[in-house]
């Protein structure tokens, strides 16, 4: 079980993140990218974890204190999530990328999936794929991530995806395309390319979050199918 000081680390900074930092944007550059054939799809280790958090938890109302309590209720709820979920057995980031390749290739690429290690850093994804030899004409950097969110104790838990995908010339490291495609539960101001979830996969009770593990997953994995159509048309060719 994770510790309640890198729960508080990981679901208020992401959600603070989320609301202050605009993500990095650019559209798909045809013309610099119209010799793209082969795509290195980086798939990143398979979450650990999956967190429930609650925007609007009335413990961080209170300071210190009251935040605590908000983080030690938001990792309790974290805990039994993945008791029920079990993320040996989800494996969002291993289903993505095979999404992600099987979209690519009916788009006309010739896809590749390159496993990195945990601790790479973004900045060091490029070079770690071409030492790996299998970096094509371009690398397809994406940090994914999956949650159930709510906005309150009381109100309905929403899966919740964020994926950040840059696209990079492999021989230059140029970006061609970079976004921020959010999914399911909707951030208020967020610069993302967000796309609803299917009221089908909102909770309303931990209670009903967790009662269901398959359809849990499945809220999860319907974010995936959403996403990777975002980004196939994104980087549709002329």
């Amino acid at each position: 079980m994770r510790s309640l000081k890198t729960f508080s680390a990981v679901a208020l900074i992401t959600v603070l993140s989320a609301c202050v930092q605009a993500p990095k944007k650019q559209a798909f550059n045809h013309e610099a990218a119209a010799h793209i054939k082969t795509v290195a799809i980086v798939q990143a280790p398979n979450q650990e974890s999956y967190d429930v958090v609650i925007l609007g938890h009335p413990g961080m109302s209170f300071g210190l204190i009251g935040g605590l309590v908000a983080a030690a209720d938001m990792a309790s709820k974290s805990t039994d999530l993945n008791k029920a979920i079990d993320p040996a057995e989800t494996r969002l980031q291993e289903r993505f990328s095979a999404k992600l390749s099987e979209g690519l290739a009916k788009a006309g690429y010739v896809p590749n999936i390159v496993m990195l290690p945990k601790d790479a850093k973004e900045d060091q994804v490029l070079s770690l794929v071409k030492q790996q030899g299998n970096s094509g004409d371009a690398v397809l950097r994406i940090n994914l991530s999956g949650a159930y969110w709510a906005a309150g104790p009381s109100t309905d838990y929403f899966p919740r995806l964020e994926a950040k995908v840059a696209a990079l010339e492999a021989s230059s490291g140029n970006v061609l395309y970079e976004d921020t495609i959010s999914y399911g539960y909707a951030m208020p101001n967020a610069q993302t390319v967000h796309l609803a979830s299917d009221s089908q996969y909102r909770f309303n009770d931990m209670s009903s979050l967790t009662q269901n593990p398959v359809k849990t997953r499945e809220g999860l994995y319907s974010g995936l199918d959403a996403i990777v159509a975002q980004i196939v048309a994104d980087l549709k060719k002329n």
